[in-house]
């Protein structure tokens, strides 16, 4: 009995351990994430993030950061080769989580993971509207759908279905009278979100922007 005592012991010793170092990491990790500015900060995020998810490769919230800030440094380039690169990475990161069956995570995770496809889809077409737009356009509607369904009070992807009505042509199916009672109900659901500790928290801010944006616009139609 003592034996097997002091085995479990110490095996709960190693786990705590283990644990305090991955979570004293991530607090690191997103602290660094949130103050970023510049690409050199966002590399130095990606580098940071590419380690923790080489040592817990079954984590997918280092992963899931890694791809985010290879997202965001796509958005500072100006090179369009430069662009693709970066998004074709945060792709290749999430390409292990790409279902419920292989991940072995929970639906409102998976959300996370399809809404942040659906935003590199979003910085493809960017890249070139007419050309990109008939192929990335409807993966990215995919994923936010998938997000939708998978956790229906996710406010990102109706944050991101708003963003994508709101430049869409009315002519092609968007327009900012369409994009506004999306916004509204992003904007409803993050009054009430309460991520999980480390858990994406981000877009308020930019969805608040275009609601008041796409109500401007409208008040100023009539």
């Amino acid at each position: 009995m003592n034996i097997v005592f002091y085995f479990l012991l110490s095996s709960f010793v190693i786990c705590s351990e283990y644990s305090d170092r991955y979570y004293k990491s991530m607090d690191k990790g997103i602290e660094m994430f949130d103050s970023s500015k510049t690409e050199v900060d966002f590399l130095k995020v990606s580098n940071y993030f590419y380690r923790i998810s080489q040592v817990i490769k079954t984590d997918w919230l280092s992963s899931y950061y890694y791809a985010y800030a290879n997202t965001s440094l796509s958005m500072m380039q100006e090179d369009n080769d430069l662009k693709e690169e970066y998004l074709d990475k945060a792709l290749n990161i999430l390409a292990p989580f790409d279902t419920l069956k292989t991940a072995s995570l929970d639906s409102i995770a998976m959300s996370e993971i399809y809404t942040l496809r659906a935003m590199i889809y979003v910085g493809k077409i960017f890249i070139n509207p007419m050309i990109n737009g008939m192929k990335y356009g409807p993966l990215s509607e995919q994923n936010i759908e998938k997000a939708k369904n998978l956790n229906v009070t996710n406010p990102r992807p109706y944050y991101l279905s708003g963003q994508s009505k709101f430049y869409t042509p009315s002519a092609f199916g968007g327009g900012v009278d369409k994009a506004l009672p999306i916004l509204k109900d992003a904007l409803d659901y993050y009054d009430n979100f309460k991520p999980k500790k480390y858990w994406p928290n981000w877009g308020y801010d930019d969805c608040k922007y275009l609601y008041n944006q796409a109500l401007e616009k409208i008040e100023n139609q009539n």
